[in-house]
């Protein structure tokens, strides 16, 4: 299931990003510690984010937060679940 092995919020104060993929659903949530939030950017398909740029489908920005953490799990499993159908 995606998002079980997501870092806590610390992981992203520290400005790493961190990226998963579901076979071809892929995300990368990247940090912006200055502005204390994560955007998360959504793709389909065989390649990594550098490759995809133009591939991107979805984007949001959450807070930097345990509930903004939360929220983002959500977010990335519901656009998940909709990508399979």
């Amino acid at each position: 299931m995606l998002c079980r092995e997501l870092p806590h919020v610390s992981w992203f104060e520290n400005n790493n990003p961190y990226t998963e993929c579901n076979y071809l659903f892929h995300y990368i949530i990247i940090p912006d510690v200055k502005e204390e939030t994560m955007t998360v950017k959504i793709w389909h398909g065989e390649f990594c984010y550098e490759k995809s740029l133009e591939e991107i489908v979805s984007e949001r920005t959450f807070p930097m937060t345990s509930e903004g953490r939360n929220d983002m799990i959500d977010y990335i499993r519901e656009c998940d679940s909709a990508y399979k159908q």
